[in-house]
């Protein structure tokens, strides 16, 4: 049928009031696609060119319809125009080549002759015109305008040309659009809104105005220019595409309009895609921007169904959508249940559980949510052999053989070929191949596969006429096959499908027993285990009978050599390991909890597949990946008790195999283990067909239907199931992208297609959430009632099988220990009358009554106890424990020695006699400056303590938030800590606190990349686009992990399975910890966590005591010279004329940092207090840049006054009069950036506060607590007194252990080569060009770098690395001269602490020879060698062992 011009016109849009303009036209030549630029070429004619409005809209509309680029070329019969219409072409022409803006700039005139005439004055201008006036013409040409064009010299005495317009032109009606109230702004011109064509952003292929585009923003940036206005940029995207809008604040468009469209808005967007110089790409520039609701799917059937399998984010690598979502969805749809069947495991039961909570509040009728799993379930035994006789291996008689059938399936597929070999006594004695027509033709892809053609069937007998022969060359030998599961029951299933008995020789699977023999190998392909044994395999010949049958033959008769020690074939099945479980085919299966007891047996079949049925190669012990594994026997050991519902899962389940494979008896068996049997839409096996593993969608329905028939027969409930893995349908491009990337150890997901023409034709199914229509339609094809029945009916059965399920109990279970109440008890008042004294002072006696009262009275005892016990025992060890958090608030810990804090008002008590003075009136902020004075009873000398930490501000107002004590162990110590719990609580009973490690930004960016990789479509999407999937690639479960420190423990008298599966960390058995299966905030108000953290500071402080012989714990906290270095130089004696440095706090824990030190070089601290205010100043957010900072500056206030730890806030508030709980009401709420509530703030003024501390209160983000930052102060104290009184051990010590990276060399050459390379390094940053060249290790370089110079200044140098003298991997003092420090061999880059060891192990034997003598007898290598002897290291060894006449 001829194409008509009018025809595609009318295509394009109904009622199109431009087909006048089209009704006369005609295409010259057939258009013409081009696929490799995907371009169409399109010739018309038409009686006169077009209005450039009407060339536009079609221009883009053909684009739109025909989804590529559109080279378009008219030819007009009347080709004159006016010079108006001829510059709207024009101003096009110049928006696509913006060096060519002359030819708009310039208003030029069409004279007499039809030229198309400019005059321009300046010459570069007019030669570029000359230069490129002919693209303008081919351009105009192709719009149907024959106009040749001319540039001269314009005089500067020429009249300025007019124009006359047609009064017929100004009369024609036009529309007004007028701006409604929800638009940002006005568009520009006239033209109504309705005017705008409508576009789907991936149809944006080029430059086009006058367009509109509807989507969701998902990404949003304000920049401010140099002007002082702002530039935003939205990203917007739809289900297929995205693409950045910007829009500048100027005139209407204030910076309150822009700010109006914000994440997460529908808009609709009317405007122009314009190429962006700056980007490099097409953005959207919008003339006016529309916020519409969203278009959301509804879920219109009367009466709902309930979706029973559902994958989240944590199904690893394969789900992309949050549990939150999916439930929020199927509330908006009116469904009343949902569960959640995730892979493996079962970390978004809490998250559903809090959800279903929240949405309960709000409805009649609660929804349900129902909670389970889908597990890889196995049968463990390997069946090596079938039809077990008393039969020796070396006797027997081999019949070995191989089928090629037209596909998999025993029940729908035939046999083609036989091969087989009669082998005995160690040789093939005879051997027989046939072919065999099957009653159907050969499909191509059997031919491509086998090789075998309808040429071999010619004369081939049928199977019926063909089996005697088969079965009088097999005999009574014993089968060998390779996978016998499928050639042993493929031959007996054609025998009964011809009447014939099945064959009950014994079986030997060599597929199986090479998983018995070799373990440890990943395939099992019969190729890899003939080459195993030296055997060509020529995969060109395989997948023929004959050809695999010899092949296997000889593979078999290897085998045989290595089982001389098996006799027969008993012996040969029980070649069973504990580890053949990991060998065997999974089956998926769907378990789901019935109740709260349902739930545990849950918990422990995650456990163990987790733990005890992890399947992993044990080859090596680096890189494991694991796959958890369930035994069926544990399913069935846990569901007699009725508290679990078995379903038959997907199409990696069973049952499906079983109706796609074997016959219909063996189907039945098979469904006889499950409780309800699963059918997904047509749509999610679709792949199956398309991959050749099913011959036809006709094929597929027979499948199904049969297991339908099956249900049935033996009345299993049979439920219509989504295998959702995402919410809405335009999702399903994020869950391709997984498809296609590879996890954590090269796992390729099961969707994947390994070859690359497949993966690039074939689509993934679709896997969304449907509605109940949408499901109702799937199966329609099984017919409406029962459609109706499985989607509906039989899945609210299902949810009504559920009862009340929760996975997260509803309070706290701490461990008991008998009778550990009155142990902290006693030993807080013993160690209080220790300190205070026979008669303790009322604010200790009151202070530790209301302590006691709170923490025995919520159970939180215990904690403080195994806490004092952990503390205790580091101490004893020789370790200092330093506290973090809030726990120095109480007192309680201070007086069991959990922490070194003391939260009381600030006071005196002395040692001996125990006198005591306490200051309460808010006249001194902090014990520590107190100054040191003389006891008026006894004469000691009393140094202040107490620092002025409510209770509160630890356990909360009523004292019953849960404890979170957190310790901060030397690194060195904490295995000991962390192993100490084990032996108070028992393994059972303690674990680590379990993380889940998700998709960051970076590595999804990586992954949207790969996928365009293995798509073939590299630089095609948009960035856009690009950043559009990363962000909903986001936040996938990628692996799982470990809390740095913090153990969980749980109530002897309760079971882990309470509360949390448990398994190893990312699936590795080898990890020392089993880890809480729940990330450990999902319970933490469940069970106690005690952060049990390792640290630098007691590693420091125990180095600096055992190279100094000073216990740090008497270090005074008010040693002037100490103190002073925090705002200034003089203490450290350094040459100031080489220093620019102000403060002497480089180095120092907390107070280092360039940003810390800038506040203290701004504030000069000299107190304690002070130095407080610092340490909270720094680690809150919003409380110094633009809050304190600026009062100080202006004046307002000092640093002793300004808020810089969340108690600060009450402290103050009480000593201002407000009354206790609203003063800790107001501290929680600034602290968590909540602000302070309207009422509070008339309270507040009326007890005196200050304006500038509310205004201050208010800006607030985050508050660091006093407690910790009292804890980190002493930290940096006891270490700045070591770098002011003991500099050499100082520097020791922070080279050995404070530093990142090294330049040993650079060091050891002294200060003037330290100062350039840090100017190197600081010049590189300064620089926009290099910065970005500048590593982490050279920032870390610059920082080790800086203590170096600092170092020298002070007078204290570097010798070169000592063969003989260095340490293995600390700096030392030498011994020979106190100024001179010797550094360790891990100084060198590259240079292992293992390595090193071996260098100080080989010298105590003897000093070393020579070069040659050095490599030999430790474990260097030539490169260290050499980069030692290029450093001096070596200066004066021989390269070699000389000779010499004394050795003989």
């Amino acid at each position: 049928m001829e194409l008509k011009l009018i025809d595609l016109v009318r295509k394009m849009e109904q009622n199109n009031p431009d087909l006048e303009y089209f009704e006369q036209g005609t295409f010259t030549m057939k258009p013409v696609y081009m696929k490799k630029s995907n371009v169409i070429k399109m010739e018309i004619s038409l009686p006169k060119p077009l209005p450039f409005q009407v060339w536009d809209v079609f221009c883009m509309r053909l684009t739109k319809l025909t989804r590529c680029s559109v080279d378009l070329h008219i030819t007009a019969e009347k080709a004159e125009a006016e010079l108006l219409e001829v510059s709207s072409y024009i101003e096009r022409f110049v928006s696509r080549h913006m060096q060519l803006k002359i030819f708009h700039e310039s208003l030029p005139t069409i004279n007499e002759q039809k030229y198309l005439v400019y005059q321009i004055l300046d010459e570069q201008e007019r030669d570029r015109a000359i230069q490129n006036k002919h693209l303008l013409q081919e351009f105009l040409e192709r719009c149907g305008f024959q106009l040749e064009i001319h540039v001269e010299e314009m005089k500067k005495s020429a009249p300025i040309p007019t124009v006359t317009v047609k009064s017929e032109a100004a009369a024609k009606p036009v529309k007004v659009y007028e701006e409604k109230k929800s638009y940002n702004f006005k568009p520009k011109g006239k033209k109504g809104l309705d005017q705008y064509v409508p576009f789907s952003i991936h149809d944006i292929t080029e430059e086009c105005h006058g367009i509109r585009i509807h989507g969701k923003i998902f990404e949003t940036e304000t920049r401010t220019l140099r002007n002082g206005r702002d530039i935003q940029m939205l990203w917007i995207g739809d289900d297929d595409d995205a693409i950045i809008m910007k829009r500048f604040e100027r005139g209407a468009v204030t910076k309150e309009v822009l700010a109006e469209i914000k994440n997460g808005d529908c808009v609709v967007a009317y405007g122009k895609a314009e190429y962006d110089a700056y980007t490099r790409e097409l953005v959207f520039m919008p003339d006016v921007i529309e916020k519409v609701a969203e278009v959301k799917r509804v879920d219109e059937a009367e009466e709902k169904r309930v979706e029973l399998h559902v994958h989240t984010k944590l199904s690893e690598m394969d789900g992309v959508c949050n549990i939150e979502e999916y439930i929020d969805q199927a509330n908006a749809w009116g469904m009343d249940a949902i569960a959640i069947t995730d892979h493996l495991v079962v970390q978004a039961f809490p998250k559903a559980q809090h959800k279903v909570e929240a949405i309960n509040k709000g409805r009649e009728t609660p929804f349900k949510m129902i909670y389970g799993l889908e597990m890889n379930m196995v049968d463990p035994a390997l069946q090596i052999v079938r039809n077990i006789q008393d039969i020796e291996l070396e006797k027997g008689t081999y019949c070995v053989f191989d089928l090629e059938t037209t596909g998999l399936s025993s029940r729908f597929d035939h046999i083609i070929e036989f091969g087989g070999q009669i082998v005995k006594d160690r040789a093939c004695i005879k051997s027989l191949q046939l072919f065999i027509k099957p009653p159907v033709a050969l499909s191509a892809f059997t031919t491509e596969l086998t090789g075998i053609t309808e040429e071999h069937m010619k004369n081939a007998k049928s199977f019926a006429d063909s089996i005697d022969e088969i079965l009088d060359f097999i005999g009574d030998s014993i089968l060998v096959a390779h996978n016998a599961t499928f050639d042993y029951n493929f031959l007996n299933d054609e025998l009964a499908r011809i009447g014939r008995p099945p064959i009950m020789n014994p079986v030997i699977d060599t597929l199986d027993l090479a998983r018995s023999m070799q373990a440890d190998r990943k395939g099992y392909r019969l190729g890899q285990i003939a080459r195993s044994y030296g055997i060509r395999y020529d995969e060109d010949v395989a997948h023929r009978a004959d050809y695999d049958a010899e092949v296997l033959a000889q593979t078999y008769m290897n085998m045989l050599n290595d089982l001389k020690h098996i006799k027969n074939l008993q012996e040969l099945q029980d070649m069973q390991t504990a580890e053949s479980f990991r060998k065997v085919r999974v089956k998926h299966v769907t378990i789901l909890a019935k109740n709260m007891a349902g739930l545990k047996e849950l918990f422990e079949l995650v456990t163990l597949s987790h733990t005890s049925y992890l399947a992993y190669s044990s080859k090596s012990t680096n890189n494991i990946v694991a796959e958890p594994r369930i035994l069926r026997s544990e399913i069935e050991k846990r569901r007699i008790n009725g508290n679990l519902l078995i379903g038959s899962s997907c199409l990696n389940g069973e049952v499906f195999d079983m109706a796609q494979t074997r016959n219909e008896q063996t189907l039945e068996e098979v469904m006889q283990f499950y409780d309800y049997i699963e059918l997904q839409p047509l749509e999610n096996y679709r792949h199956l067909v398309e991959r050749d593993s099913i011959s036809s969608m006709e094929r597929l329905k027979e499948i199904l239907t049969s297991i339908v028939n099956a249900a049935d027969k033996l009345d299993k409930l049979l439920v219509a199931s989504g295998d959702c893995h995402y919410v809405q349908p335009g999702e399903k491009m994020i869950r391709d992208i997984y498809i296609s990337s590879q996890a954590i150890g090269g796992v390729r997901h099961p969707l994947y297609i390994y070859n690359q023409e497949k993966r690039r034709k074939f689509k993934a199914p679709d896997q969304h959430f449907r509605t109940t229509k949408e499901m109702l339609k799937e199966f329609a094809w099984l017919g409406e009632q029962r459609a109706y029945d499985m989607v509906i009916k039989n899945t609210k059965q299902i949810a009504d099988m559920i009862g009340e399920v929760k996975p997260v109990k509803d309070r706290l279970y701490p461990p008991d220990i008998e009778g550990s109440d009155q142990k902290l008890t006693d030993i807080c008042y013993e160690n209080a009358h220790k300190k205070y004294g026979p008669v303790l002072p009322e604010i200790v006696e009151k202070r530790l009554e209301k302590e006691l009262a709170s923490i025995i009275g919520h159970g939180f005892y215990v904690v403080y106890y195994i806490s004092h016990l952990l503390v205790k025992k580091s101490l004893n060890d020789g370790y200092l424990v330093g506290s973090r958090g809030s726990v120095g608030s109480s007192f309680v810990a201070t007086m069991s020695e959990i922490t070194e804090v003391n939260p009381l008002a600030p006071h005196y008590v002395c040692p001996k006699c125990h006198y005591v003075k306490f200051y309460t009136d808010g006249s001194v902020a902090d014990g520590f400056d107190l100054p040191d004075i003389i006891c008026p009873n006894c004469g000691e000398t009393i140094r202040g303590d107490g620092h002025d930490i409510p209770f509160e501000t630890f356990l909360g107002f009523e004292g019953d938030k849960v404890p979170d004590i957190d310790l901060n162990f030397s690194g060195d110590y904490q295995p000991n800590a962390h192993a100490y719990t084990k032996e108070v609580f028992g393994d059972d009973h303690v674990y680590r606190a379990g993380t889940i490690g998700t998709v960051a930004t970076q590595t999804a960016f990586g992954y949207v990349k790969g996928y365009e990789e293995e798509m073939g479509i590299e630089g095609s999407m948009r960035n856009a686009q690009v950043l559009h999937l990363a962000k909903g690639c986001e936040g996938v479960k990628r692996t799982t992990g470990q809390h740095p420190g913090g153990i969980i423990v749980i109530p002897l008298d309760l079971d882990v399975h309470d509360f949390t599966p448990v398994q190893y960390p990312a699936n590795n058995p080898y990890a020392e910890w089993k880890t809480t299966h729940f990330e450990f905030h999902d319970i933490h108000d469940n069970v106690l966590k005690f952060d049990i953290l390792g640290h630098v500071d007691p590693t420091a402080m125990k180095m600096l005591e055992r190279m100094s012989g000073i216990d740090p714990t008497t270090i005074p906290m008010n040693d002037p010279e100490t103190m002073s270095v925090f705002s200034k130089v003089d203490a450290l004696k350094i040459d100031t004329s080489k220093s620019c440095e102000e403060t002497g706090a480089a180095g120092l824990p907390e107070f280092g940092t360039p940003f810390v030190r800038g506040i203290l070089e701004l504030t000069r601290p000299t107190t304690f207090d002070e130095l407080l205010k610092i340490s909270g100043l720094s680690h809150g957010t919003d409380v110094w840049l633009g809050n304190a900072k600026d009062l100080i500056d202006n004046g307002t206030c000092t640093l002793k006054s300004v808020i810089g730890c969340r108690d600060d806030i009450m402290v103050y508030l009480l000593h201002k009069g407000l009354r206790p709980k609203l003063a800790f009401t107001i501290m929680e709420s600034v602290r968590k950036g909540k602000g302070l509530k309207d009422e509070w703030i008339p309270e507040m003024k009326a007890n005196g506060v200050e304006d500038w501390y509310i205004d201050s209160c208010l800006k607030i983000k985050y508050m660091f607590p006093k407690a910790h930052a009292t804890a980190y102060v002493m930290m940096a104290i006891r270490i700045a007194w070591f770098k002011v009184h003991r500099p050499q051990v100082y520097y020791c010590m922070f080279f050995s252990i404070r530093c990142d990276a090294y330049d040993i060399e650079t060091m050891i050459k002294g200060e003037q080569a330290i100062r350039r390379r840090m100017q190197e390094i600081s010049d590189m940053l300064k620089n926009n060009e290099t910065k970005k060249d500048v590593s982490k290790k050279d920032k870390d370089t610059f920082n080790t770098l800086e203590l170096a110079l600092e170092m020298n200044l002070r007078g204290y140098y570097f010798t070169n690395i000592d063969i003989m003298r260095s340490a293995s991997r600390e700096f030392i003092v030498d011994p020979e001269n106190a100024n001179y420090i010797i550094p360790p061999f891990t100084s060198i880059d590259g240079l292992g602490e293992n390595v090193a060891d071996t260098v100080v192990e080989a010298r105590k034997q003897g000093a070393f020879l020579s070069k040659e003598d050095l490599q030999r007898r430790t474990a260097l290598s030539g490169t260290l060698v050499k980069k030692m002897e290029s450093m001096g290291v070596l200066e004066g060894m021989q390269d070699e062992n000389q000779m010499s006449l004394f050795s003989f």
